[in-house]
């Protein structure tokens, strides 16, 4: 079957190609009834609109770059799902590049997209440096930065609110009796580690007790680092902490099974809490206390305020959004 072109369309509708292009437009000189002929000719054929002859007419190309931290993180999955799911909405493609947490592959993802050109850009800095954001900036190319950001850079960006995540986690311990609680931290250039430890540290002093410096532990990222992390507890510190605040369910898996190797049972021995509530944490053995963040949410949000920078709707405006997050209680705290 042949595609259905413009012609087509202006055939069904007894109208010129330039009055369906200008339809299809909704220009304002086009009356609302030659508007409805044509559109209704247009679902009658199947009509489907030529993107990279709109992208040339209107030098806009309808398609959004997302740079990801690592994709292999359970906790990237849904947020990008939201991405997709509110990019489809608004009428926009995504093109998906992942930096695997890496400095240099994100500026590679960068520039793969510059030479896309796509109309703009979410991203969720790796922020052991600006490089990226700087070369965004400089380039003009509009942006949104997802889940981290830069507290010396201006910039449109949403994230969770992980000082109030950090303080909702270690309140909860500290009500369980817990005065000894490991932090097994992020590093520390990174945004979303330094809030958890103001929020850590902010319960702490509430309570009249003093973070204690050989208990906390960083950087950590993956389930390997979590165990590394824990395992060096275990053997040099005393007395041993009685809880464990991880910086996300990933790590947190990892110090489970380094107490569960230690034969520290979860949670008599020791609480654990994680942070993200990914998929699998209320599926463990020991179904996992955790903050959760609105994962879908972070995604659409970032798309609508990208979408919105396109269309000039906040021309000027700096969007800084910070989403609330809960504490899921479960068996290991």
């Amino acid at each position: 079957m042949s595609r259905v072109v413009l012609k087509d369309v202006a055939r069904e509708a007894g109208v010129s190609i330039n009055t369906v292009s200008r339809a299809m437009n909704d220009r304002p000189e086009i009356s609302s009834e030659t508007k409805e002929r044509v559109l209704q000719a247009a679902m009658k054929l199947g009509y489907k609109p030529n993107k990279f002859a709109r992208a040339l007419r209107s030098n806009k190309a309808e398609i959004i770059g997302v740079i990801v931290a690592d994709i292999s993180n359970p906790f990237f999955a849904p947020i990008v799902q939201g991405m997709g799911r509110k990019a489809r909405c608004l009428g926009y493609g995504l093109i998906l590049q992942d930096t695997g947490e890496d400095c240099d592959t994100e500026v590679e993802a960068v520039r793969t997209l510059e030479y896309e050109q796509v109309d703009g850009v979410v991203m969720t800095p790796v922020q052991t440096h600006k490089r990226a954001v700087l070369e965004l900036q400089d380039t003009g190319v509009p942006f949104v930065l997802v889940a981290r950001h830069f507290a010396d850079l201006e910039t449109d960006f949403v994230a969770a609110d992980d000082a109030q995540g950090g303080y909702l986690a270690a309140s909860h311990l500290i009500e369980r009796g817990h005065t000894r609680i490991a932090f097994i931290n992020g590093p520390d250039y990174n945004s979303s580690a330094r809030e958890r430890m103001a929020g850590y540290a902010q319960a702490l002093d509430e309570h009249a007790i003093s973070v204690a410096p050989e208990l906390i532990r960083q950087p950590a990222l993956t389930m390997e680092d979590g165990y590394a992390h824990t395992m060096d507890i275990l053997a040099r510190v005393r007395p041993s902490p009685t809880a464990f605040f991880a910086f996300s369910d990933y790590v947190a898996l990892g110090i489970m099974q380094a107490l569960r190797e230690k034969k520290v049972n979860v949670p008599i021995d020791a609480a654990v809490v994680g942070y993200d509530d990914i998929t699998f944490s209320s599926c463990l053995d020991v179904a996992l206390t955790t903050v959760r963040i609105p994962k879908q949410e972070m995604g659409e949000v970032a798309i609508q305020m990208l979408v919105e920078k396109l269309e000039r709707k906040n021309v000027g405006l700096r969007e800084q959004i910070k989403l609330p997050v809960e504490l899921v209680v479960r068996a290991s705290s």
